[in-house]
């Protein structure tokens, strides 16, 4: 059998993570989350949703149903499966998947529909799911190093 390329560590099997964090897929960002998801809040795992825009795609039920749909139905089988105690949302700023064209029809600045967004799915979120501690942080870049803050 051929030597696998790459190897990792070993892992000790540990129960299902009981936190879930949504964020965007911005490769920019990706170290930032990580480091800011281990030294700032202590998560070793986490069930993850990373997509374009972050917690956006929960808000777009008018606008784009079908990605609404899907994303509240992996954020149900997340919280189903895992049984969080702490979901995580981050928004960042520059984010390219609010800058697309198709959501010029927003009002405000990009900063403030990111804030306004994370406030509906935090929310909403806390609606649907009662028995789970909802968080939301907004990250931005300061030369080589990104500031997170708690959205209020």
């Amino acid at each position: 059998m051929p030597e696998p390329v790459i190897r990792t560590g070993a892992v000790h099997p540990s129960p299902e993570s009981d936190v879930v964090v949504v964020h965007c897929s911005d490769p920019r960002y990706q170290p930032h989350f990580q480091e800011f998801l281990k030294a700032g809040l202590g998560l070793e795992r986490y069930g993850l949703v990373a997509v374009p825009g972050g917690p956006q795609f929960l808000t777009l039920a008018e606008y784009l149903p079908k990605f609404s749909w899907v994303g509240w139905r992996w954020m149900k089988f997340l919280v189903d499966l895992s049984r969080p105690h702490r979901v995580v949302l981050i928004g960042h700023d520059d984010c390219r998947w609010y800058l697309d064209s198709r959501f010029f029809h927003a009002r405000g600045t990009v900063g403030e529909r990111q804030h306004a967004d994370l406030h509906q799915v935090r929310a909403i979120l806390a609606e649907r799911f009662p028995a789970v501690a909802i968080e939301a942080y907004f990250a931005r870049l300061v030369g080589d190093e990104a500031v997170f803050e708690a959205v209020r």
